[in-house]
């Protein structure tokens, strides 16, 4: 008996390394056969390395007989595919082939170089590594004229992705303007879906002899949702150009606005944040907020020696102003709010502005979330109400006070000349009713007096998208078909 096991023992490392022997052999035979594989498909490659063991496959300097794509290196590992398939010389796609599925644990490329057929610039990457690589199988079949930007797109919709980092990141488009980023980083990303997106020390130049450039020092999003958009870049309609529609973002901030192109006017901007939050299913609430807008150009610079110049006259060193809106998607009540929307600056002035359509249906939205805009005169929401808010904290004075220095008028005889002219004007095609004339009454008497003025538009019934075009047509009564009225406070 203990011949026996010590036999079969033996016999089986005999077979064990006899394997193990063989192994080589089958990595170098299917190792050969990618790069046959890749020729056929005309992808040239300086050298392929398998390693079973590992379930890696190694690419050293792949170059497309077109010369739009050329990999430094590129590198899988952690392969969920058959042995049987590595040993007769497939990769996951088969030879690199559009619809093939690709798993893997991770997947490293270095320098980069993707051409833009299309457009003319290319793209250039100096290392990406993803991890959690989960590539479905899609539809390769499109026969069209972009073939290469759907196929991307729909291997973007097939695509989960745990983590990718890029970095040094450069777009050249045939101008040679070029968009660059030190490093883009995706976590999480579902098929369309990113819980995480961030980008840092963003660059945009423009050619020339004196190139403009305009600079973003980070980009934090989530909740980012580009699933409709792959859908729609996917199809075989689809054709560049086409409106992308509204991309749903939870979260968004944009900081660090520089470069010589904001410099030469003297603007600066602290950061732009976009917030959306679901309140139950049918529910969403969006703010936008601009902070740290700055305006103060310097006489050492030729293309804002103009805006100094209005400033100074308006006594001011510089303008400074800021944004916030907020808006209500009610798909329950069929309502669109824009609850409040706020523009601001010390010594200038306060800018609110609310708004109510209602009755919207289905074609409402879709045209909103298709881009398919002029689809919304056709659909059944109404304006119900809208107020525009303007509290003067000295704008008007610095105004008139800036059109008297360049005009050669006193600052009163400017304020009675244009109160004048607004109780005087009579819009082209307007029909001019008492409502008419008492509303440009109370708005000349803002520009004497100063104050608050309340603009209201309250249509009775609400005025459907669908009749916006009688306010065009000669003789039109805007002011009654819109509700108008207009109110003076201190």
């Amino acid at each position: 008996m203990k011949k026996a096991v010590v036999v079969v023992a033996a016999l089986l490392v005999v077979l064990v390394g006899a394997g193990a022997a063989t192994v080589p052999f089958v990595e170098d035979h299917a190792a050969r056969r990618i790069k046959a594989g890749l020729a056929q498909s005309g992808i040239d490659v300086e050298s392929v390395t398998v390693h079973l063991l590992e379930r890696s496959v190694a690419i050293d300097t792949m170059t497309s007989s077109n010369g739009d794509m050329k990999i430094g290196s590129w590198k899988v590992e952690g392969l969920a595919w058959p042995f049987e398939e590595i040993r007769q010389g497939r990769l996951p796609f088969d030879g690199l082939n559009w619809g093939e599925p690709l798993q893997a644990a991770r997947l490293h490329l270095g320098d980069v170089r993707l051409a833009d057929p299309d457009e003319g610039g290319a793209w250039t990457v100096k290392e990406m590594v993803a991890t959690g690589v989960d590539l479905q199988r899609y539809d390769p079949v499109y026969d069209g004229p972009f073939r290469g930007r759907v196929l991307i797109a729909r291997l973007l919709r097939a695509l989960s992705v745990e983590r990718i980092e890029q970095t040094e990141l450069m777009h050249t488009s045939f101008d040679d303007t070029t968009l660059s980023a030190r490093k883009f980083v995706i976590e999480d990303y579902e098929q369309g879906l990113f819980r995480k997106l961030d980008l840092e020390s963003l660059k945009v130049v423009s050619a020339g002899p004196k190139p403009q450039e305009l600079t973003l020092e980070e980009l934090r999003t989530s909740g980012v949702d580009l699933r409709r958009q792959l859908d729609l870049a996917g199809s075989i309609d689809w054709e560049p150009g086409m409106p992308i529609g509204r991309v749903p973002v939870a979260f968004a901030e944009l900081s660090g606005f520089g470069g010589n192109l904001m410099a030469q006017y003297g603007l600066s901007l602290g950061k732009i944040t976009i917030e959306t939050k679901a309140e139950s299913r049918d529910i969403s609430r969006s703010r936008l907020r601009v902070d740290g807008f700055v305006l103060a150009p310097s006489w050492r610079s030729v293309e804002a020696v103009a805006i100094r110049m209005v400033l100074q006259a308006m006594n001011l060193d510089a303008v400074k102003l800021g944004f916030d809106c907020s808006a209500v998607d009610d798909r329950a009540r069929h309502e669109l709010r824009v609850d409040d929307c706020k523009l601001g600056g010390p010594n200038l002035g306060d800018f609110s502005f609310t708004a109510r359509i209602v009755d919207i249906d289905e074609e409402f939205w879709e045209a909103v979330d298709f881009g398919e805009l002029y689809v919304l005169l056709g659909t059944k929401a109404a304006l119900a109400s809208a107020r525009l808010t303007i509290a003067d904290k000295g704008l008007l004075q610095r105004s008139l006070q800036a059109k008297s220095k360049l005009g050669g008028k006193d600052v009163a005889a400017e304020r009675a000349e244009l109160a004048g002219e607004i109780r005087r004007h009579q819009p082209h095609g307007v029909l001019i009713t008492q409502d008419m004339t008492k509303l440009l009454d109370t708005i000349a008497r803002f520009v004497e007096q100063g104050g608050t003025l309340t603009l209201d538009a309250t249509p009775q019934p609400a005025l459907g998208l669908d009749k916006l075009e009688y306010l065009g047509r000669p003789g039109a009564d805007l002011v009654n078909a819109l509700g108008l009225t207009a109110t003076l406070s201190r």
